[in-house]
């Protein structure tokens, strides 16, 4: 995942993304989640951008809401259409938590983590390899960590596979491998030979 400051090193990015504070600050709800929504679609996955828009949900009048939605709902659309599943999830997560009855977003969200559990078994290779750190806890402690990724970290053994993992652990299979693939590429952890 990228660093959200990542945000300050191209200068056009920041200046959208100031447009956007500036936006809020002047209660123009849209308009900011429109500026955030730009930054999104230079940097898919901008964490920075993203929490900025969950930050409108504590803010924002019921029927801005319904017009962030419908456009956040758009952008999450545009980004399934671009391949780019993991961003296309955290809008569209966004949707979910605060109008669970959305069929439509609950549609695209089903079919999202379809595609990114594909794309996270490709990642992750061999379910039937060995787990082990790549990065000693002291180093880890200093990571900001899901609830799952944690869990997922104390059970490591460097013996266990990922099936032995996934079934020990008690976590939906979507949420197991979509942490699992995280601390992949973060480079937290590795597999080694597949275990017989």
């Amino acid at each position: 995942m990228n660093n959200p400051e990542d945000i300050l090193k191209n200068e056009k990015i920041l200046h959208i993304f100031e447009s956007g504070l500036d936006s809020f600050a002047q209660g123009d709800f849209v308009a900011a989640q429109k500026m955030w929504k730009k930054v999104l679609a230079a940097d898919p996955g901008n964490e920075l951008a993203m929490d900025y828009i969950r930050s409108i949900e504590e803010e924002v009048p019921f029927e801005d809401k319904k017009v962030i939605y419908r456009e956040l709902l758009e952008e999450a659309i545009r980004l399934i259409g671009k391949n780019q599943f993991d961003p296309a999830y955290e809008l569209l997560q966004m949707i979910i938590h605060e109008n669970p009855e959305d069929e439509k977003a609950q549609k695209f969200l089903d079919t999202t983590k379809g595609l990114l559990l594909k794309d996270y078994l490709s990642e992750v290779g061999d379910t039937g390899s060995a787990v082990k750190l790549k990065k000693n806890m002291e180093d880890i402690m200093k990571i900001n960590l899901t609830k799952e990724s944690a869990y997922i970290i104390s059970m490591i053994d460097g013996d266990s596979s990922v099936d032995e993992l996934l079934a020990l652990s008690g976590i939906d299979r979507f949420l197991f491998m979509r942490n699992l693939t995280m601390l992949l590429r973060n480079g937290i952890v590795t597999f080694h030979n597949p275990r017989r």
